[in-house]
């Protein structure tokens, strides 16, 4: 049986949590079970009444050029060793992007264990993983950071950074970092307020029990070199009337209004299967369902994940160059989704 745990009952997780992920410190499960659990959703499946697969639903507010969405984040994927390779977690994917596509939910997002997991189901890279190291001179200074009454401060200061550099990152309020506070203390983790001599210019953290490794370096780029990246975020497009109410016409298109149709493939979500009637504006768009079924050769047809990398600005699909104006369609430029569990 496949449902969502009450309240009460999600701490029933933590057996199959400690299976299933045995590196995580017994300092870490505790901030999660207590922190994390109060907001999200756990999906499981039952077999007489035992726990054999789950995953939790986290729910984080997105802003996706400057709209605020809700969007899950999802971590938990976990199937009890005796009880794989029987099609739960199959059933527990299936029955999320259900629920999901009917609250109309724009996309979902993960940071993949085993990303072979999760590719059936569309889900691609949208993200990578940045790793920048800060150039440290005389006058520039760390001052050690603890939850005070700086945090909404800070919170409106990250929210700016966020805004000058990406159009899709996940809104910080004083709620979260209060609560990355509690993750960080979990790992051992620190924070630092960065000066350079007086002057703010940004917040560094670093955690690890064993191996320390850096959690965030948040500044401007003359006080940063990338050092490398690598592929982090996995994601999905859910509901794609949703998702598209943003993307738009680019600046340099010779029309203000543009009407295409394309095809869409989503073997796991019917709703998004079949012909579109897509109408852009500078200022953004509106997607239209006119079939459930897609006429080979009088549109271009894209799948769910090729959809998904090319929206999100991570890669540009070969149809892009057929679609009339596809060109001029301005997909997302940035993302941040840096979140870690």
């Amino acid at each position: 049986m496949i449902r969502y745990l009450e309240t009460e009952e999600k701490g029933r997780t933590r057996a199959l949590w400690n299976e299933a992920f045995p590196e995580d410190s017994n300092q870490f499960c505790e901030y999660y079970f207590k922190e994390k659990m109060k907001d999200n959703q756990v999906l499981v499946c039952e077999e007489e009444g035992r726990i054999v697969a789950m995953l939790h639903r986290n729910p984080y507010m997105i802003s996706m050029r400057e709209d605020i969405k809700k969007c899950d984040y999802i971590v938990g994927v976990a199937t009890a060793v005796s009880e794989r390779n029987k099609g739960h977690m199959r059933g527990l994917l299936l029955a999320m992007l259900r629920d999901m596509q009917e609250e109309r939910m724009p996309f979902t997002f993960l940071m993949p264990a085993r990303e072979s997991l999760y590719l059936p189901y569309d889900f691609r890279f949208v993200f990578d993983q940045p790793r920048w190291v800060l150039h440290y001179n005389k006058d520039i200074k760390r001052v050690p950071y603890s939850g005070n009454t700086l945090t909404e401060d800070l919170a409106q200061w990250q929210n700016a950074w966020l805004k000058r550099q990406y159009e899709v990152f996940a809104v910080r309020d004083q709620a979260y970092l209060e609560r990355m506070e509690k993750e960080l203390k979990s790992e051992n983790g620190t924070c630092s307020l960065i000066y350079d001599d007086d002057w703010f210019i940004g917040m560094e953290s670093e955690w690890g029990l064993h191996e320390r490794e850096m959690r965030y370096l948040y500044t401007g780029e003359r006080y940063r070199t990338l050092a490398g990246t690598k592929p982090a975020i996995m994601a999905r497009i859910v509901c794609m009337p949703e998702f598209v109410k943003h993307i738009r016409l680019s600046e340099d298109c010779p029309e203000d209004e543009v009407v295409v149709e394309i095809g869409v493939h989503d073997l796991f979500v019917p709703q998004n299967q079949g012909a579109w009637t897509w109408r852009l504006t500078r200022e953004g768009s509106v997607m239209t369902q006119e079939s459930r079924f897609i006429s080979k050769g009088r549109m271009e047809v894209f799948t769910i994940a090729e959809l998904t990398q090319w929206l999100f600005g991570y890669t540009v699909p070969e149809q892009v160059e057929r679609v009339p104006y596809g060109k001029y369609i301005e997909p997302f430029q940035g993302v941040f989704l840096d979140e870690v569990v």
